[in-house]
């Protein structure tokens, strides 16, 4: 569920909850953050992402893709938050986050773990069962997925791990 290229890349200028220092670089092995309390700048998913509770579990057509995006657009917005936090290995580390809501995505590869939140994702394209998050919860996608998440009450926030694009 990476997408940098919607995100902002100016996240390593946040503050810190509860601290006087700004998070001006990227994460070292000196200066670990807390990642249930680092801030996250959230913005709504892009039209095309909006699901409504109509389709979930359904086939896109051009049609359903048209009528849940008026319908989204009458409701409150799914949002989500991302903070890049460095570099090891020739693979690009950080934080992830969205609101509670459906959402779907088109994946890229990725290694993510569950820190908060519970919710689920299911799989349109390849078809498989749906996958269960929950705190603790390791799961990785391949680049092209076709996926829909379902996030309950509270944010579902993860850390993940993507081979760098720079």
């Amino acid at each position: 569920m990476l997408k940098r290229a919607r995100h902002p890349t100016d996240f390593f200028a946040l503050r810190r909850v509860g601290g006087l220092s700004a998070y001006t670089g990227r994460m070292s092995a000196m200066e670990p953050i807390n990642t249930h309390d680092f801030p996250l700048s959230h913005e709504p998913v892009e039209e095309w992402q909006n699901v409504s509770a109509a389709s979930a579990g359904e086939a896109d057509t051009v049609e359903s893709l048209e009528s849940e995006g008026s319908a989204a657009s009458a409701k409150e917005s799914v949002t989500t938050g991302f903070a890049e936090l460095g570099t090891i290995g020739g693979a690009d580390f950080g934080l992830w986050e969205m609101s509670a809501g459906s959402m779907r995505d088109i994946e890229g590869h990725e290694v993510f773990l569950v820190i908060s939140g519970t919710g689920r994702v299911e799989f349109d394209e390849p078809l498989r069962d749906p996958i269960e998050l929950v705190p603790g919860s390791l799961v990785r996608l391949d680049a092209g997925m076709k996926t829909r998440w379902y996030i309950d009450g509270a944010p579902l926030r993860k850390l993940f791990i993507a081979p760098s694009e720079g």
